[in-house]
């Protein structure tokens, strides 16, 4: 009997074992399945009591048997229910809990969080997830001595499809990022250093790419990124905060390599570039204020303990910017520009802006970068400027002054401290016509050492009439300068050698109306005695002193030079003319001009369309196009301007010669004519005189008016040239090409474009 109950005893016990096997599974099942269940009921019903805040939940994963654990499907309400705080559509890990438990050791791995969605609000210093820091902070926590150190590290972690939303009071609108992608390979308490990957994309524009590091243990962090196409338009009610705009256009680019600590100031390094494209400004008239095709610079190295700072190149393209300025004393960027008026701070610009607007605080870092940062070696390989315009306004005499610079360029060697000098070559177009053209080096270790030559050709003097009507009396009709000037400085000691030459140089009768301050010379005769036999004056002005010396200004040395050329000439015209007796200018064929408003051909006008006629009847191979040349904003405002005064003085068309002298004579700034246009016009007040002009008649009346003045000299100049002998299809009237016109605008009349008929 004995023998037999082995067996028994032995399939017994597998028995029980089955039986106990079956309900561990049993009861791991009713852990996988049933648990997360009743856990999910339970966090759901007790959310509100413990953080005042709805949760609801997909699906809570919680599997023993793959070590896999997730959270599905959550959101987290704000407080009152109306928008989402947190939410995410999964997270999962996997782990061995019973090995971290018994070994103080906790092993996470293919941490996976997809969709995750933060709306972050912040008012004043306070967040919307402040009470949550705040919950249980009056509890104590345990002894030190009592506790022992557990580790953890979490390996494969990605994060995927993020999105995070914050809106700030400090904000002018609230910010917003999607596609937020991150990557770690391991987070561990047994080493301080943190390496990621991370990319984003910018709501409203731009995208954000690179890898990050974070030593704790050393205090250092590294930024390796890209960001791309960063829209500028969403920063436009930050730049309304320091300046009067309507618009903000443009995107940006720019690369970054920095490692720094925030331990230690000196551990700055930095590389990368930076990109603006298509930056636009709009001034709160709706104009361009400043525009930029491409601005683009290469920082090679900076250098924070060795103090080392090198730029590769900087390359600004199609740079545009205006600049006006008033008789009042402001101009384009005192009235753009927000200064805070009671600010008594000199040093600085004070703006009258929040101090947490953004260019406030780009400008506070970059200052305080300078402050601490001192580079006693720095070099910039090239600067490159191409493609640029500046277009200048001054209503500071009575007549607009108008000027533009075109076809700016400018280009650098290579710029160090290392020895040797930096040289520069800059040109532009002036004002459509003539060029500029200068080379000029400096010492980069000594800014005090300085050479330069300028050169200036085909200078159209007329263009400058407005300056020459108010601060010397006279308007030029005619005539063109080239300059060649030789500049050295040394330290602080200038040696300017000016060479002046003006080809056909022809002033009008003295003006009445100009800037009451002024020493009015002869130049109308001046002019006439300095012409050689060739109509050319050829002057040499040389410039010396000390720029050390506060009273040393070299623009009064000029007009000096001048003022003495033209007094001597007038006091002794004899001497000036006797080796010319006899000579004879050549006739130019150039163009006919008339005074604006004027229609009636003079002895001026005779003599240029004579001297047409004389040569198509002695080529009859050639014709000639006239084309019109007259500045229509420039006669408009003229037109207006000479009917407002004949209203103000009560005066009707036709008038006699007295009673249009008194128009002539009358200034637009005369007090009693400024109260006649306050009351005219009102709204327009604090405008240039002549704008203004134009608005109170009506721009539609004046325009009309000017076309037909136009229209007569064009009838008049046609009638005298067939009295002349010239068949009208020798010289018709057309418009003139952009490149025919260029730099010709001006008094009204026609440019004469001569050429074979075939």
């Amino acid at each position: 009997m004995v023998p037999e109950q082995t067996p028994r005893r032995g399939r017994g016990l597998r028995r029980w074992l089955l039986i106990a096997a079956g309900t561990v599974a049993l009861l791991l099942g009713l852990t996988a399945y049933l648990l997360p269940y009743l856990l999910k009921r339970y966090i759901e019903a007790h959310s509100v009591e413990w953080i005042n805040r709805r949760v609801t939940i997909e699906s809570i994963t919680l599997n023993p048997f793959t070590f896999t654990y997730a959270l599905d499907g959550v959101k987290c309400m704000e407080p009152d229910g109306g928008e989402v705080f947190v939410s995410w559509r999964s997270i999962s890990v996997k782990s061995d809990l019973w090995s971290g438990f018994r070994n103080k050791h906790w092993r996470f791995r293919q941490l996976r969080i997809r969709d995750p969605y933060f709306h972050i609000e912040q008012h004043g210093e306070r967040f919307n997830f402040s009470d949550l820091l705040e919950l249980g902070a009056g509890e104590g926590t345990a002894d030190a001595e009592d506790t022992v150190p557990v580790l953890f590290s979490m390996e494969d972690i990605q994060l995927a499809g993020g999105r995070i939303v914050y809106a700030s009071d400090l904000l002018k609108a609230p910010i917003g990022i999607s596609g937020l992608m991150a990557n770690c390979s391991c987070i561990t308490s047994q080493h301080a250093r943190m390496d990621f990957d991370l990319h984003l994309t910018i709501d409203g524009g731009g995208e954000l790419g690179g890898t990050f590091k974070i030593d704790t243990e050393r205090s250092l962090y590294a930024v390796h990124a890209d960001l791309l196409s960063l829209a500028l338009e969403p920063l436009l009610p930050y730049l309304q905060d320091l300046m009067h705009t309507t618009a903000l256009h443009g995107s940006l680019d720019l690369g970054l390599n920095l490692e720094d600590s925030w331990a230690d100031t000196a551990a700055l390094a930095a590389s990368g570039n930076l990109a603006l494209n298509g930056l636009q400004v709009t001034g709160a008239d709706g104009q361009s204020l400043i525009a930029l095709r491409q601005g683009r610079t290469v920082l090679d190295t900076l250098n924070a303990r060795d103090q080392l700072f090198r730029i590769t190149r900087v390359h600004i393209d199609g740079f545009s910017t205006r600049f006006q300025q008033w008789a009042d004393g402001s101009n384009t960027w005192t009235k753009a520009l927000k200064m805070d008026a009671t600010t008594d701070d000199s040093t600085t610009a004070a703006f009258a802006a929040d101090p947490a607007n953004i260019f406030v605080m780009l400008a506070d870092y970059i200052r305080m970068l300078g402050q601490e940062f001192v580079a006693n070696q720095y070099t910039a390989d090239s600067l490159v400027v191409t493609n640029s315009t500046v277009q200048f306004e001054d209503f500071t005499p009575e007549k607009p002054f108008r000027y533009t610079l075109d076809q700016l360029s400018v280009h650098s060697s290579r710029i160090t401290t290392a020895g040797g000098t930096a040289d520069f070559a800059a040109s532009a177009r002036l004002n459509g016509r003539g060029m500029l053209q200068s080379t000029f080096k400096f010492d980069p270790g000594n800014f005090r050492n300085v050479a330069a030559d300028l050169s200036v050709n085909d200078l159209v003097l007329p263009d400058l009439d407005a300056y020459s009507r108010w601060y010397a009396a006279h308007p030029i009709l005619a005539g063109k300068l080239a300059y060649q000037g030789t500049t050295t400085i040394h330290d602080g000691r200038i040696d300017s050698r000016n060479h002046l030459r003006v080809d056909r140089l022809q002033f009008g009768k003295k003006t009445t109306v100009h800037d009451t301050g002024i020493y009015v010379l002869p130049l109308r005769l001046g002019a006439a005695l300095l012409k050689d036999v060739h109509g050319k004056i050829d002057l040499d002005i040389p410039v010396k002193g000390d720029l050390n010396d506060p009273e040393f200004k070299p623009w009064p040395i000029v007009w000096q030079v001048l003022k003495n050329l033209v007094v001597k000439a007038v006091a002794a015209p004899v001497k000036l003319v006797a080796g010319a007796f006899g000579a004879k200018e050549d006739a130019g064929v150039e163009e006919v001009r008339f005074l604006p408003l004027a229609t009636a051909i003079g002895k001026e006008q005779r003599q240029a369309l004579d001297a047409l006629a004389a040569l198509l009847k002695e080529k009859p191979e050639l014709r000639a196009s006239l084309v019109p040349v007259a500045d229509v904003r420039q006669e408009t405002e003229e037109w207006a301007a000479r009917r407002l005064k004949m209203e103000h003085l009560g005066l009707h068309a036709p008038l006699g010669k007295a009673d249009s002298l008194r128009v002539t004579e009358l200034s637009l700034r005369d007090s009693s004519f400024s109260a006649f246009l306050d009351a005219r016009s009102p709204a327009t007040k604090g405008n240039a005189e002549a704008e203004r002009c134009v608005e109170a008649v009506g721009a539609a009346a004046a325009q009309q008016a000017v076309k037909e003045l136009g229209e007569v000299r064009r009838s008049r100049v046609a009638a005298y040239l067939q009295q002349a002998g010239v068949p009208p299809d020798r010289a018709v009237f057309r418009e003139g090409t952009e490149e025919e016109l260029a730099g010709y605008k001006g008094n009204p009349g026609f440019r004469f474009v001569v050429e074979v008929k075939d």
